[in-house]
């Protein structure tokens, strides 16, 4: 669809379709269409999660997704990245989890590469 300005958009939420991102959305579309994982990198400040934010929302009905994202600091432990996975999910019976029915649930984590923790906490 070609790009379509509405005033009563902020700034920061316009994202103007490029090759790049139609590119980036039109393989998101495919590979979460046969159930396959997603591994966008690149340099700091080229779109990667707006482009990803967007085309995940854009394909929320089409592809029956429930989209969430985790974003992970020096601080985020295991557990914590566990809890935050297990709050998506509905509860089967005793000890099994799953995604709502029909649905399926999609995952963005964000800043994968964070540095460890520093000595003194940083």
């Amino acid at each position: 669809a070609p790009f379509e300005y509405k005033s009563d958009q902020t700034f920061s939420d316009i994202l103007v379709p490029t090759k790049d991102t139609t590119r980036y959305s039109f393989l998101l579309g495919t590979l979460l269409e046969v159930n396959r994982g997603v591994l966008f990198v690149g340099d700091t400040g080229t779109g990667k999660s707006v482009i990803m934010a967007d085309a995940l929302y854009k394909l929320v009905d089409s592809h029956s997704l429930n989209p969430f994202t985790i974003n992970f600091s020096a601080q985020t432990s295991a557990a914590r990245t566990q809890e935050m996975l297990e709050l998506r999910f509905e509860k089967r019976r005793k000890g099994v989890l799953g995604a709502p029915i029909n649905r399926k649930l999609v995952c963005f984590v964000d800043d994968v590469n964070m540095p460890a923790r520093e000595e003194y906490g940083a």
